[in-house]
């Protein structure tokens, strides 16, 4: 490892200490410059499409082995996220079994080398933390900060049945990183951080600990940083482990994959009773969180009547998801060619229709409640057991979305909604994935049709959950127009992204929204 570096990659210093090497000013300024570098190539650094003006360090947190980072990211747009980054560092022979990856910078002491390092791959990372946890430990960690973990007492035993039992770190995530010890208990670490309550610390919370929702990973714990203003900033959060076979989108693509290979064949004996078992389950899963959300009683989780001034946000937020597609689209559309080129041109050109059919799906009174919710939901956001159950992750929203947003009460449509858009990627992005070009036309048809049974098995489910439940207007066909507007929605937000960035996909929102509206101009 060390001899990968040049004289000029080390960053030298006269201190012995990790804790002590930061104090120095002057050392921290020429760090946070090698951060502008390694920051960008993290899965978790969520500004990629942004440029970095600097870096700094808004909180410096000393553990036992280790420097918790908080580092402001001031960036050309404006924007100043926040990032953690665990510290440690390792020298000569020690830096050699460091991954490269982890890397930040060499460092030089006055008598050896070595270097400076993400840590939280680390054999013993979640050690220190899980002991902190375990005792409940808040701590003055100096500028008048206090670091604070704390845990239930199922999360103090589950802490100590896997003391000495191995991590390992999963590698899916977009915004987070997360440690799985003894296959028992789940330490998430929040990349992405933000000043406020977390949503997945409350939500997971009142889940477990008020609601008695079974198909979630418990709350076990958290781990939080408290300012000297008392603002204070979620760093991690415990949960128990869902053992599973893989999540929900992952067993969908595989099922379609075998079904395109047996029918394209000619086999005609799969007929999907089992997936829309699956589906119709998901279905029953998803409305008993939304029945657990509507058991809230205090002011962050009690329901509250749907005023008429939601409607009118409401019908104001899709026009202006509508406007903002339209524009892009705009901006996109010459590098199209053909029929997909044409049905964007109609888009474009489609707003006044489009406004219309909002106040067409927008419901004339106001009904129902509005409760949390879980925000960012679809296929990827819910894992199966090895009993074929399902269980629903992920609470903490959409972490590019401010705080106080994420946690603003809304209808549990938009989760439902974001489930109906999931099957439809689900279906159609299957054929783009598996299936030759030259048998695409006949796999689309078949496509259609299981998106259609097992969109209808998942709301079958759901629906028939749901019966009693306030949190839905009292109308099942306003229930079901009120749905088709927020997955409205969703579809022109898709097309965003498809049409800047992926223009091979761009025909599943395009026929989402065809099934929603008719923009062809007959």
């Amino acid at each position: 490892m060390l001899s990968n570096f040049k004289d000029q990659d080390f960053l030298l210093t006269d201190k012995e200490e990790l804790k002590d090497i930061f104090k120095d000013v002057v050392f921290q300024d020429s760090f946070c410059k090698k951060l502008e570098a390694f920051l960008p190539s993290k899965r978790w650094y969520s500004a990629k499409d942004d440029t970095i003006a600097t870096v700094s360090f808004q909180a410096l947190v000393p553990l036992d082995k280790v420097l918790l980072a908080v580092v402001l990211v001031a960036l050309k747009s404006g924007e100043k996220p926040t990032f953690l980054i665990p510290l440690r560092m390792a020298l000569e022979q020690a830096a050699d079994s460091v991954p490269e990856a982890s890397v930040i910078t060499g460092i030089g002491t006055p008598d050896k080398k070595g270097v400076i390092y993400d840590a939280v791959g680390d054999d013993d990372f979640a050690a220190g933390l899980l002991e902190l946890l375990k005792n409940d430990v808040s701590t003055d960690v100096g500028e008048g900060m206090t670091l604070t973990a704390s845990s239930t007492s199922t999360g103090k035993t589950l802490i100590q049945e896997v003391d000495g039992l191995p991590q390992e770190v999963l590698g899916v995530e977009q915004s987070n990183t997360s440690l799985v010890i003894g296959k028992k208990i789940m330490l998430k670490m929040y990349r992405r951080t933000a000043f406020g309550s977390n949503p997945e610390v409350t939500t997971t919370s009142f889940l477990t600990e008020e609601a008695h929702f079974e198909n979630t990973p418990a709350y076990l714990g958290m781990l939080e940083l408290k300012y000297a203003d008392n603002r204070t900033m979620a760093l991690g959060v415990l949960q128990a482990f869902v053992p599973n076979v893989g999540n929900g989108w992952a067993y969908t693509l595989d099922y379609l994959k075998s079904y395109f290979v047996e029918a394209l064949a000619g086999q005609t004996g799969l007929r999907h009773t089992a997936y829309l078992k699956q589906a119709r389950l998901l279905g029953k899963r998803t409305a008993e969180m939304h029945k657990a959300f509507a058991k809230g009683t205090d002011e962050i989780f009690k329901p509250v009547p749907v005023m008429a001034d939601d409607l009118t946000a409401w019908r104001d937020q899709v026009i202006a998801q509508a406007d903002k597609t339209i524009a892009v689209a705009q901006a996109n559309v010459d590098h199209l060619t053909g029929d997909l080129k044409k049905r964007v041109e109609n888009l474009i050109n489609g707003r006044e229709r489009i406004v219309a059919r909002i106040a067409e799906l927008l419901p004339v009174v106001a009904d129902g409640k509005k409760t949390r919710f879980h925000g960012d939901y679809h296929l990827g956001q819910v894992v199966l057991d090895k009993d074929g159950d399902f269980y629903i992750l992920d609470f903490e929203g959409e972490p590019l979305r401010p705080i106080a947003e994420r946690q603003v009460k809304q209808s549990v449509l938009k989760d439902v909604a974001g489930m109906v858009r999931s099957f439809d990627y689900a279906a159609f992005g299957s054929v783009l994935l598996y299936v030759l070009p030259e048998n695409q036309k006949k796999a689309l048809e078949l496509a259609s049709k299981w998106r259609e049974k097992a969109t209808q098995a998942f709301l079958d489910g759901y629906f028939e959950n749901m019966e009693g439940c306030d949190s839905l207007p009292s109308d099942k066909e306003t229930t079901l127009k009120l749905m088709d507007l927020f997955v409205l929605e969703k579809t022109l937000y898709e097309v965003i992204y498809e049409v800047a960035n992926r223009p091979d996909w761009l025909a599943i929102p395009m026929n989402g929204l065809a099934r929603l509206i008719n923009l062809d101009g007959e």
